[in-house]
């Protein structure tokens, strides 16, 4: 079931464990040691190690004859959103999102391949504007998957969105592929943004998703006086010979 990257047995099984808390895969509580051991086709020890160093570090707690449940206080100071986007913006001014729509449709044929659904599949669509103080700087149409978010029924302007689902939801996107590309601004996002046909923007497409490989959400995003600076460092594990890459928002 695991590749060796060098870790220990109970550490890998730990990280998966995590993963599965942080994105509310387990509710409240954790399922049981032997479970657990025949899940991932290990020792009970094992699973038993991996719990305790948990603990540790207090994301679990044991109650004696109960078993072993989910510290939502710690989860909180470690779990941190997706952001919404990886650009900067050339003024210090903060941005915040006006929200002009939010609407339950069905499917495009574009959307529906993008997000792996069937076309007319229930889609809530979320369409905002990015504000700083009186100046518009971007537009988004969200497309968020409606088996998953179906009693989605308001979106406040003050939280970032990812917040909302998870505290609504339970769970947010988790993994997330954009695409950026400069293009011409058209006719009707020049009326939005209040600027000039064929000025030019920074278009985003995000598709994300959670650890299942579930698509979330869908969103085409167009800013303006915004940039894009990454930064990339890779490294080769001693262990398979294989490169991993962390890529950074530059300073």
């Amino acid at each position: 079931m695991f590749e060796s990257d060098g870790l220990p047995l109970y550490l890998r099984i730990k990280g998966i464990i995590l993963q599965r808390i942080i994105t509310f895969t387990y509710e409240d509580k954790l399922p049981g040691e032997l479970l657990l051991a025949d899940e991932f086709k290990v020792a009970r020890g094992t699973i038993k190690q991996a719990i305790d160093s948990l603990a540790s570090i207090g994301m679990v707690y044991r109650e004696q004859g109960k078993g072993t449940f989910i510290n939502r206080d710690a989860l909180h100071k470690h779990y941190t959103d997706l952001p919404e986007a990886l650009v900067a913006f050339h003024s210090a001014t903060p941005v915040e999102a006006e929200i002009l729509s939010l609407l339950s449709i069905m499917a495009s044929q574009e959307v529906a391949e993008r997000m792996g659904l069937d076309l007319g599949s229930q889609l809530m669509r979320l369409e905002r504007l990015f504000m700083q103080g009186e100046k518009v700087v971007g537009h988004a149409v969200t497309y968020l998957n409606g088996r998953v978010y179906n009693d989605l029924s308001h979106v406040d302007n003050g939280s970032p969105l990812y917040e909302q689902l998870r505290e609504t939801f339970g769970y947010s996107p988790t993994k997330a592929t954009e695409r950026y590309l400069p293009v011409i601004c058209d006719a009707k996002l020049a009326h939005l943004l209040n600027i000039e046909q064929g000025c030019a923007l920074f278009r985003i497409e995000r598709t994300a998703s959670n650890l299942d490989d579930v698509v979330l959400e869908y969103s085409i995003t167009h800013m303006l006086d915004a940039a894009l600076s990454l930064q990339i460092v890779a490294n080769q594990s001693v262990v398979n010979q294989r490169w991993n890459c962390t890529i950074d928002k530059a300073r």
